[in-house]
């Protein structure tokens, strides 16, 4: 049975990304990634003997109760609450209280119960919101609180609960740093973990929080020591509660579906125009620098152009450019422009008909292939006619090799390099070409959307594909105006270009809506250790 509806979700500031530009991100620039044979490792999995650890999937639900205040009460009250908690341990005999999780907490015998946690129940607020604890039956505790706290309205207290998780999920966030220095500062003062006199600084700068030392190296501080008193809950973590709250909030809460993020309406017909003209005026062009000769250079400029225009033409016809059929295409005539790019740069008689070779004899390959099938499994959307038709179109079949490798001997990335393209590749083909391999990522982006239910942990759910995803149209156009650069560089002069004006004009009646974020705001201080 069900809490209520949960409507609180994490948000972040509008705008606060920068697009195209680093911003202020705390994250590792491609310089800083160090290569190891194929992998390009990051600073922090540089360093050798380390563990990955969760926050929020194994210790937030630990520190509930400290999660719910802060969640719900002021910073400077709820800081207030935990420093009465903690002077309310130090009065207790040094051995009594040994963690203040909640797996340890189910422990303590009643009067120290009491001792540690009266100065919360004495406060009004900070007892309502508690109440949120007793909607959790695995709470390891839960008969401890059950005997000051008011039965929890189910839907005003498990508000209360997903606000204070989805405050506190990031790890890095204001609010988890807050949580995370309760148990540090609890590990101090009852010398469960003593500094060396070297560090008394830190020791002050701790029982002082937030008040002593400069916060841009505290706060990380703070962190990295929690994150490493881990190792002293290996107990706590074998109890298995964290796994039986996340368990429990995903059977007793509901999916709250994220919004799909909206997209100015692109007009395409004017970039469709422009790529019809185009399209004849490179033909024109072909016809007046040809014969009837096999010409393995001036078929493979014009062809590799035209082929260009057509799936810019196919991008901007339909919604195709905001969909990821756009993408796919886009993927494509990247390939298609640094390869002419590297033939142009090179330009070798030997390799422009190498080039030509290697694709009659894929024509081979395919059209072989298909007559070792029988008719009817013969994919429909395959002629076996055109391919023999091409596959013996230069020259008869039989003297046609069938080449299995790249055609050039390289990777499309050292063709890029070769052809001073190196940019190019690096900003189109990437993203592109995880859609076409179905990678991992492409698949996440088109298929899933978020849970904007805190308590669900921000999972991914199924969601409708994707049909309004940011347009390639005039990133299309710009591949065109690329290829026809080499075309001019071949065969000169060809001075026309689609401009500016023919390219799809945002419509200013469809502006974009925001998507709500999915994650809170972070402190992005470098000195911080990944969680």
């Amino acid at each position: 049975m069900g809490w209520g509806i949960v409507r609180i979700a994490k948000g972040g500031k509008k705008g606060s990304s920068k697009r195209g530009t680093k911003g202020d991100r705390n994250i590792s620039s491609l310089d800083q990634h160090k290569l190891h044979g194929k992998t390009l490792k990051p600073p922090f999995a540089q360093v050798p003997n380390t563990a990955l650890v969760s926050w929020r999937d194994e210790r937030l639900p630990e520190l509930l109760w400290a999660v719910i205040l802060v969640g719900h009460l002021p910073r400077e009250r709820y800081l207030e609450c935990f420093r009465q908690v903690i002077a309310a341990i130090k009065s207790l005999p040094e051995t009594t209280a040994t963690a203040i999780q909640h797996s340890v907490i189910a422990e303590l015998d009643d009067a120290t119960f009491d001792v540690i946690f009266a100065p919360l129940f004495a406060a009004p607020e900070a007892r309502h919101a508690l109440s949120a604890l007793l909607l959790f039956d695995c709470l390891p505790d839960r008969a401890h609180w059950t005997r000051h706290l008011d039965e929890p309205d189910a839907t005003i207290h498990s508000e209360i609960a997903a606000a204070a998780v989805a405050a506190t999920t990031e790890h890095q966030s204001q609010a988890a740093t807050d949580c995370r220095w309760i148990k540090v500062v609890f590990y101090a003062v009852t010398d469960r973990v003593r500094l060396p006199t070297t560090m008394s600084h830190i020791r002050d700068e701790l029982i002082g929080y937030p008040d002593v030392g400069d916060m841009r190296s505290v706060r990380p501080k703070i962190r990295a020591l929690e994150m490493g008193l881990n190792i002293l809950d290996s107990a706590i973590k074998e109890s298995g509660f964290a796994q039986k709250f996340w368990q429990e909030c995903w059977k007793r809460t509901k999916c709250i579906p994220a919004p799909r993020q909206g997209v100015a309406e692109l007009d395409t017909r004017p970039a469709v125009k422009a790529l019809v003209e185009m399209y004849a005026k490179v033909a024109a062009h072909f016809m007046n620098n040809t014969t009837t000769d096999m010409d393995a250079r001036s078929d493979a400029v014009f062809g590799m152009v035209l082929y260009g225009i057509t799936l810019a033409l196919n991008i901007n016809r339909s919604r195709a450019h905001n969909r990821i059929e756009g993408r796919l295409a886009m993927r494509t005539m990247v390939e298609v422009y640094l390869t002419l790019a590297f033939l142009r740069n090179r330009d070798e008689k030997a390799l422009w008909e190498k080039y030509r070779r290697h694709g009659v004899g894929q024509a081979k390959l395919a059209f072989l292939k298909m007559l070792d099938l029988e008719a009817e499994e013969v994919p429909e959307y395959i002629k076996i006619e055109e391919l023999e038709m091409l596959a013996n179109e230069d020259v008869w079949q039989e003297y046609t090799e069938i080449e299995l490798g790249n055609w050039a001997g390289l990777d499309l990335r050292k063709m890029s390099d070769a052809a001073g393209a190196k940019d190019i590749y690096d900003k189109y083909y990437g993203w592109p070409s995880s859609y076409v391999h179905g990678q991992w990522s492409a698949v996440r982006d088109t298929v899933f959307d978020l849970c904007l239910n805190p308590l669900h942990r921000y999972h991914r759910v199924p969601a409708p594909p994707r049909e309004t995803m940011e347009s390639v149209s005039r990133d299309s156009v710009k591949l065109v105006n690329l290829m026809l650069d080499q075309l001019t560089a071949a065969y000169p002069p060809f001075k026309p270009r689609i401009r500016p004006r023919d390219e799809a004009p945002a419509n200013p009646e469809a502006e974009a809506k925001p998507e709500p974020e999915a994650t809170p705001e972070t402190d992005p201080n470098p000195a911080e250790v990944a969680d």
